[in-house]
């Protein structure tokens, strides 16, 4: 009888594959494990590109994808395709990554088959279920279903705690979108520039996909860009277009007339990060930017009103700036004031010679 354990990944956007990636390719070098991965397909368009560029190979793949499908279409799909795949592949263990609805999809039919369940970056949390939203009512019922609850921080430890989730079934890891995205931005220091040409202009980053900004607090987080850009000519502002329509028609009507506001497609992994970490600032209303950005050094605008990442907002990585226009523009012209101030500084303590060798 073989001894040998079958660990059944199952991700289906691109943030999930990334964070999965470290722990897939090290459980690959232990002879006892073998490690299967199903991509569901829930975002196609985005996940497909990376496989390549991350060094991994589906070994299921399922087709839930449909254009224009609606939350309750799309858990439809996954129900009606997993129980199948699970018992195709039989595994051992199942480890889910994140609040997707594949990861919910998959937790419950974890449990439902009485697989053992895996849950890493557990116990973030906002404790408001329509922000983010549908993600804040994943992760808590996730949570309910795993055995395991691997934390990326202790605030997120301590939440699982007051959960009553049993200590001993909860480890806290650190983030591997962290260990990702360091390990690729050392890769990548030769890299040439994916836009060839910004390399002489600085730029703002900005990625927007979030579901409950969609309609009015999208057009107010874009009026607000469009407003900023206008009087910092001297950058380009650079976003790249996420799939959904509901986003991007509403950034290419409202954007296309503003000329350094540079509309692109969905960039590969080690590209995305070469213009992160290349970036004057970042403004987003994703997650895992909200890891990402800080581990480059990068300061973050955060257009959403609330984060399940408080951390990085209490050690000053990131600003929350909420969805209206007075906030986010506040906090944009903070941040430009504050790096000129601090260069300034920088430069006159260079030439009066007061610099320590360290920050030199």
């Amino acid at each position: 009888m073989s001894n040998v354990q079958k660990v059944l990944f199952c991700c289906g956007s691109r943030p999930e594959l990334i964070k999965i990636c470290p722990l897939y390719h090290k459980l690959k070098t232990i002879p006892t494990i073998t490690p299967l991965l199903c991509n569901t397909g829930q975002h196609k368009d985005l996940l497909d590109p990376h496989f390549t560029s991350l060094n991994i190979e589906p070994d299921y793949c399922l087709n839930v994808m449909r254009k224009g499908q609606s939350l309750d279409q799309l858990m439809a799909l996954l129900f009606e395709q997993l129980p199948d795949l699970f018992d195709q592949a039989s595994p051992h263990m199942v480890i889910i990554q994140g609040d997707t609805a594949t990861a919910l999809a998959s937790a419950i039919i974890a449990h439902k088959k009485n697989i053992p369940l895996v849950h890493i970056e557990a116990g973030l949390r906002t404790y408001d279920i329509s922000s983010p939203f549908p993600e804040e009512i994943y992760r808590q019922n996730i949570t309910k279903l795993a055995k395991w609850h691997f934390c990326p921080t202790e605030k997120s430890r301590q939440n699982l705690l007051r959960e009553n989730i049993p200590a001993e079934n909860i480890f806290m890891t650190g983030n591997t979108s962290v260990d990702m995205v360091i390990k690729m931005a050392q890769k990548l220091k030769e890299y040439p520039h994916p836009l060839s040409e910004q390399k002489n202009r600085p730029y703002f980053l900005i990625t927007l996909h979030r579901r409950e900004s969609q309609g009015a607090p999208l057009q107010e987080i874009i009026h607000s860009l469009i407003e900023f850009s206008k009087s910092k000519a001297e950058f380009d502002f650079i976003i790249p277009l996420h799939p959904n329509p509901a986003t991007s028609d509403m950034i290419r009507h409202l954007c296309s007339d503003q000329k350094n506001i540079k509309l692109i497609s969905p960039l590969p992994y080690p590209d995305f990060v070469q213009l992160m970490a290349k970036s004057y600032a970042i403004i987003t209303d994703s997650g895992g930017i909200q890891e990402e950005a800080p581990s480059l050094n990068i300061p973050v605008i955060v257009v959403r009103n609330n984060t399940e990442r408080y951390e990085g907002v209490e050690n000053g990585c990131l600003r929350l700036a909420g969805t209206e226009k007075k906030t986010i523009l506040y906090e944009l012209n903070l941040l430009f004031m504050t790096k000129i101030i601090i260069k300034e500084c920088n430069r006159h303590a260079i030439h009066s010679g007061t610099v320590s060798q360290q920050t030199g």
